[in-house]
This record gives C-alpha cells, structure tokens and sequence, in this order.
C-alpha cells in the first residue's frame, strides 16, 4: 500500500513537471512570433502569399482604409467563395499593415422597403458599383430573381474608389469566370489602394497633327483613362518642349503623312524613356464607305513612319487581314419586293482577335473586335529588345492584297478553308528594351547633337496595326451627340474587349514596378467529378457518419485497457 502511495505521488510529481516544461516551451514558442514575423503558405499556387509589392505598398500606408464589401447576404455556393477570399486577402493586407484596415459587411438585400432599395442600387451606380441579377433555382426547382453587388468601395474618408470583383469573361463557365474573379482580387484591390495614395497621376498624351482620331472618336477610351491619369492632346513639337512630362504617348489612327521633324521628336521621346502606343493603319479601308454602297475600294496610304518602326523592329504590311472568326453583320436576305430580312452573316474584315492567356496585358480578356486590320512583322535581330505577341487572327486567315475591292457580296460566299490557310497573323505586339534610334547615323540638320540620343534607356512601345481597336462611334452633333461605348457592336448587343485590352497596354507602359504581373497570377480550379460524386455519393455518406463513431468506439476501448493495465500493476 505504501509502495502504491509513492507510486502515484512519482507520477504526480513527474506530471506536473511535464506540466511546467510544456507550458514553458509555449511560453518561448509564443515569444518568438511576438519577435519574429512570419507566415507559411502551404498552398501549391501559394494564393496565401502576397506579392512584395504589395507588401511594400501596405507597410506604407500613413492612413487607416476602409473597405465597404457589398457582396453580402444569403448569397450562391460560388459568390461565397468569392466573398471568403475577398475577407481572406483584407487579412492578409492587415497582417503586414501598420494602420487599420477596416471592413464591413453591407447586405442591399437587408433594406425591406423596395423604393428604398432601388435607391440604394443606384447609389451605388453613381459610386462606380452595378448591381448584377442572378437566377437562382429554390428547393422547389423554380427560378428566383436575385439581384447582388459584387464590389467593394475602398476609401480613406476623403476620396473612395470602387473594385469590381466579379470577372465575365465570354466563353469560360461561371466556375472559371468566378476562378478567375478570385486570382485578380490582390490585384484590384492594391490598385484601389494605389490610386487612393496617388497624390500625382501619371501623364498620358494623345498625338495630334497627322489627322488623328478626334476627341469625341476617343471619348469613351479617354474616360477610362481619367479615373486614374492626366490626359492631354499635344503636337509632336511640344513633346519635349514642356514642363510636363508624359509617360505614353498614343498615337490613335493617323492618317496624314508624318514631318521628318515630328518622327525626330517621336523617336527623341523615346529615347529619353518615353512609351509609345501606335494605333497605326497602312490601308485606308471604311465601314463607313460600305453604309452608302456595296463596295469600296481599300489601297496602300503610308504614312512616311514606316522607316521608322523598322528601325525599332517592326513591319506593317499593306494588307488585309481576313479571318473566318469575323464579326457577325446584319445582312439583308429578302427577295426584291419582299419585306426586309436580315441574317447574320460572317464580316472577315473584322476578325475577333486572339489574346495570349500567359501574358498580364491580355490574360483572361475578352475578344477584341477589329476592322480592316493590317498583319505586322518581326524584322531585324536586336538582343537588346524582347518582343511578344499580344493580339493575333485565328488559325483560319487569309492574307489580301491592295489595292482591292471591299463588297459585301462577300458575305454571300461560302468561305473554302484552302483560301483561309496562311495560319495566323500578328496584330498588336509589344517590344520592351533598349532601342537604337531612327535618326542614328544620319545627317540632318534637324538633329541636335548636343541633346542627341543614339540609343534609349529601357522603355516599351505596343504596335497596333489597326486604328479602329480604339474608336468608339459617334452619333449627332453638337448637343444631340452620343458617345458609343468602345468596343460595343450594336447588331449583337455585345461589348467586346477593346477597352480592357487597351486599358491594360497603358497600364503596363506605365508600370514601372511589376504590378502588373498580379493579373498573371493563376489559382488552379480543382473541379470535382460529377459522375463518381452520384455514383458514389451513399459510400461516402456511410463513411462520414460511420468512422467518427467507430474511431470514439477504438478510442474508447483503448482508453479502457490501458486503464485496466495500470490498475492491474
């Protein structure tokens, strides 16, 4: 009886020893990561792991944010994912920021009085954010109407900006357009914050003089760029000769031959840094003709920059590019004497450009719609530049030649796949490096040596051989004139993705610290099977409430016999 006695007074002993070494090795363990901050990602596309600019950007914040989500409520399977990541990736800035970051969850759908909520809704348009229905199936199989918010209005109590969350892009499910929506939110939202503590907007100019598109014809694409820069329109002259300093210059569909003097101050501007976006056509060719006849007649028109952009490394050919993934245009099909009919039929004018998914300018974008495009080559060899394809036909074009003549009778062809076989053909491209000038080695007296520059610092320039990517329609003057959305075709009601394409190409001109390269960024979509779900959905029923018992039972029995086994010493 004694020997049990200090036995069991051994092992309290011990037991409250095991006690204090455990609590004191959590004690140091908690020390530590007061001391040391860190966090582990141990997801495959580490989707937990910030970027370093964005870690920079948020430790620099002098002000505390705040970040009103709308997507709130009784919401879908996927729109809650979409939520729970948002909140995730407000956690995951707070932990590395050093003032508050502050959400709230706001349900429109909570507000009872109808008139109330509409009002509400359109407040929100007002503030940037539009409301988006849904048809959602009830327990009874019925479609119900739902009307969401998927945005957040991100402000520091003096300026705010909205973030759209909710990607939809044409062609992928809704399973890959909500994948998608959640890969861009690190993203989106460090761009909100970045614009918030932009106190200096970056200054982007449109090129005049040669006949470029006018100001209404840019007017919705010069909108855009408002929201987060300074637009001016300026001559080639007082490129250099300001006190402004401008980023890009766009250079939106000229149509008037260039000065020897104006490619000087171009190519000057380049040098000293400059970015270039060349919206350039070599054939004049208009839908515009084709409204008043059926037919017009589509001829070389250059405009002496030819040279030029050989130099930097590229070729615009006096061409048309032709493909059979073309717009859809109403074509009247009615006998004479019939009422009017019109079938959409295939304009291969007007090719719907494929984007590289790899690249952060055009991943995930939505075909962009041309017309009367040129195709462009690579020429010359210069380690010095790297160059990549941004836009470009479909395996199915066909390459023609101008002077021609343009008929809608074209669109009454059936097209034969051995007249549409040259493959495909590059349409917009972007170079970035260090590029020689057009005016080295030669002598003119338009040259100032003593500022002379015979080759670039690093910049980038984005060469689009067509004008038309950025020309929005304009209908009546004056007063009654009304802006078109760019990219909109009003035959299909759709909206194409010439604004997103050209929004991100200066953005990327811009971007001098790689942010960027957050829209590159790729979360893997595990979808499940189906099929092995229904097949084996009563197995695996069984198993999850079956094991847990059984695993309490073995758990049980085992705690019982090593209690007996002591007992018995």
């Amino acid at each position: 009886m004694v020997r049990l006695k200090a036995m069991m007074k051994n092992r309290r002993e011990k037991d409250i020893l095991n006690l204090f070494i455990s609590l004191l090795a959590l004690g140091f363990i908690a020390l530590v990561f007061q001391l040391y901050f860190f966090r582990i990602d141990f997801t495959a596309e580490k989707r937990y792991t910030l970027s370093e600019n964005t870690k920079q950007l948020i430790s620099s914040l002098d002000k505390d944010l705040y970040f009103e989500i709308y997507l709130a409520g009784d919401l879908p399977h996927g729109f809650k994912k979409l939520q729970k990541a948002s909140i995730e990736m407000l956690d995951e800035l707070e932990a590395y920021s050093n003032v508050n970051l502050n959400y709230a969850l706001i349900n429109t759908s909570d507000i009872s009085n109808p008139k109330q909520r509409n009002e509400m809704y359109e407040q929100l348009a007002i503030r940037g954010l539009k409301p988006t229905s849904l048809q959602e199936r009830t327990t009874d199989g019925s479609l119900k109407q739902k009307i969401i918010v998927p945005g957040i209005i991100v402000h520091d109590r003096e300026r705010e900006i909205s973030v759209h969350l909710l990607k939809n892009v044409a062609g992928l499910s809704a399973e890959e357009n909500l994948n998608h929506s959640i890969e861009t939110i690190e993203f989106e939202l460090t761009k909100a914050v970045r614009l918030l503590q932009n106190k200096q907007p970056k200054n982007i100019a449109f090129l005049t003089g040669h006949g470029e598109l006018n100001e209404y014809e840019v007017a919705d694409f010069t909108a855009s760029l408002l929201q987060k820069y300074e637009v001016d329109r300026i001559s080639a002259s007082k490129l250099l000769n300001t006190d402004k300093k401008y980023t890009v210059l766009i250079i939106a569909q000229p149509r008037n031959e260039f000065s020897r003097m104006d490619k000087y101050q171009i190519d000057q501007y380049m040098m000293k840094g400059g970015r270039v976006l060349w919206l350039v056509d070599e054939v004049m060719a208009s839908m515009d003709s084709l409204q008043v006849k059926e037919s017009t007649v589509a001829f070389y028109k250059p405009l002496n920059i030819e040279d030029q952009l050989f130099t930097y490394g590229v070729r615009i050919n006096p061409d048309l590019v032709m493909d059979i993934q073309g717009q859809l245009i109403p074509v009247q099909t009615a006998l004479p004497g019939e009422k009017p009919k019109f079938t959409p039929a295939p304009w291969y004018y007007s090719p719907l450009l494929n984007a590289p998914d790899d690249h952060p300018i055009t991943r995930k974008l939505n075909v962009v719609k041309a017309e009367f495009a040129n195709s462009i080559d690579w020429v010359g060899e210069n380690s010095e530049v790297k160059r990549t394809t941004l836009l470009a036909s479909s395996d199915y074009t066909r390459l023609e030649k101008v002077p021609s003549i343009v008929s809608l009778e074209i669109v009454n062809q059936k097209p034969k796949p051995e007249n549409f076989a040259v493959g495909r053909k590059k349409i917009a491209v972007l170079l970035e490096g260090k590029f020689n000038s057009a005016f080295q080695n030669r002598a003119w007296k338009g040259i100032d040596r003593k500022s002379f520059k015979a080759e670039s610092a690093p910049t980038k320039m984005i060469v689009i051989s067509d004008g038309d990517i950025i020309k929005n329609r304009v209908r009546g003057v004056g007063k009654n004139r009304q802006i078109e959305t760019l990219g909109y075709d009003r035959y299909s009601r759709k909206t194409y993705g010439n604004s997103s394409f050209l929004l991100n190409c200066v953005d990327y001109l811009c971007d001098n610290e790689g942010w960027m390269e957050l829209r590159a960024r790729e979360i893997k979509l595990r979808m499940l099977d189906k099929s092995k779900i229904r097949s084996y959905r009563v197995f695996w029923q069984v198993v999850n409430v079956a094991m847990p018992l059984l695993l309490l039972l073995i758990l049980g029995l085992l705690g019982y016999f090593v209690r007996k086994r002591n007992f018995t010493r």
